[in-house]
C-alpha cells in the first residue's frame, strides 16, 4: 500500500485527537520526519482538501489568522473519515509494498557508468545511509531510554525504520563487494 493510501492514513490520524489547521498538521509532519519522510507541505494540503471533498473530513473557516484571507482552515473527521482510517491501518499493516527508492531502476542502467564511478556513488549512497542512521540513532538517544516510557508503538516504529535503514546498508556493502570483485576481475 504505497502511495497516497498510507499518506491517506497518516493525515486521518493525525486527525483522530482532534481538529487541526493544515499548518498545524504540517508543523506534525516537520517535527517527525523520520517517520513521514514524503509527506512535503503541498501533499498535506492536497490531502485535505481531498478529504474534505470525500466527505471524510469537515472544513471550518475560523477568523483572526494573519495573511491576505485572514482567516485559517480547520479539519475534523467524520464518522465517514473514521470508517476510512480503520480501513486503511488494517490494510497497510497486513499487506507489504517493497519500498521503492529508485536505486533499484539505477541498477539497470549501472553498466553505462564506469566501474571506479559506480563503486564510488555507492560509496556517497552508504555515507548518506550512515547520516540517516545517525540522525535516527540521535532522535532515539533525545526520547531517553528506549524502553523507558516510551509505547510500544512508538518502539515498533522506532524498530522498523532502523531495520529499513540496517538493510539498505547491508544491500550495499554487499554490491559493492561484488563490484570490488568485478574490479579485480578485470585487472
Amino acid at each position: 500500500m504505497s502511495g497516497p493510501m498510507h499518506k491517506e492514513l497518516h493525515i486521518l490520524g493525525l486527525l483522530l485527537a482532534r481538529p487541526r489547521t493544515g499548518y498545524e498538521l504540517h508543523r506534525i509532519v516537520v517535527a517527525h520526519g523520520e517517520v513521514f519522510t514524503d509527506l512535503k507541505k503541498g501533499n498535506v494540503y492536497y490531502l485535505l482538501e481531498r478529504l474534505a471533498e470525500s466527505g471524510m473530513l469537515t472544513m471550518t473557516a475560523e477568523s483572526g489568522a494573519r495573511g491576505p484571507r485572514r482567516e485559517r482552515l480547520v479539519y475534523a473527521i467524520t464518522e465517514q473519515g473514521r470508517q476510512r482510517f480503520q480501513q486503511l491501518l488494517r490494510e497497510v499493516i497486513r499487506t507489504y509494498d517493497a519500498p521503492h527508492s529508485g536505486v533499484e531502476v539505477a541498477m539497470i542502467f549501472l553498466p553505462h557508468l564506469d566501474l571506479q564511478e559506480a563503486i564510488h556513488l555507492l560509496e556517497e549512497r552508504r555515507a548518506a545511509v550512515l547520516a540517516r542512521r545517525a540522525l535516527v540513532d540521535g532522535n532515539d538517544e533525545n526520547h531517553g531510554d528506549a524502553a523507558h516510557g516510551r509505547q510500544l508503538h512508538e518502539l515498533l516504529e522506532h524498530d522498523h525504520l532502523v531495520s529499513l535503514v540496517e538493510a539498505e546498508l547491508a544491500w550495499i556493502e554487499r554490491s559493492l563487494m561484488s563490484l570490488h570483485q568485478k574490479r579485480g576481475d578485470l585487472a
